[in-house]
């Protein structure tokens, strides 16, 4: 090997490294924000038709998600205060949901557990996922 081809492949090497890190402290897509955000829809409307067996079904056809991105980096984790305020808006998620669904049993609207997954699916949108871009950024080498 020459010195040429020899720093094509280190070139080549560094710009694979690259790619594995950036896909591995990749922010969530609008894609994958909006199967989240579906799924938690998904959930509301079945629970008020007593039809949640039919969302484990589709959660249990959609366990692909996790396993969606195939990188990951290795003794890379993110800040404990990352981790923390990341917890914190799905704790946040968990209580909106709780407000909009007392919200909606107390002026006797229909389909209360939906209305409190659109809650949810707010702050997927507007907290979680700016949280969670900003978590995997600090994780970057």
């Amino acid at each position: 090997m020459d010195a040429h081809e020899a720093q094509q492949t280190l070139d080549q090497v560094a710009q694979r490294r690259q790619q594995a890190i950036d896909e591995g402290t990749a922010p969530w897509s609008w894609r994958a924000t909006w199967s989240l955000c579906s799924s938690a829809l998904a959930l509301g409307v079945l629970v008020d038709v007593d039809m949640i067996w039919l969302w484990v079904l589709l959660m249990v056809m959609g366990v692909g998600f996790g396993y969606q991105r195939g990188v990951t980096l290795k003794g890379v984790r993110p800040s404990l205060r990352w981790q923390m305020a990341y917890g914190a808006t799905l704790v946040l998620a968990v209580l909106v949901n709780i407000l909009f669904q007392a919200v909606a049993r107390g002026l006797d609207w229909p389909m209360p557990n939906t209305i409190g997954m659109i809650g949810v699916v707010l702050v997927f949108v507007g907290v979680t996922k700016p949280v969670q871009a900003s978590m995997v950024r600090s994780m970057r080498p």
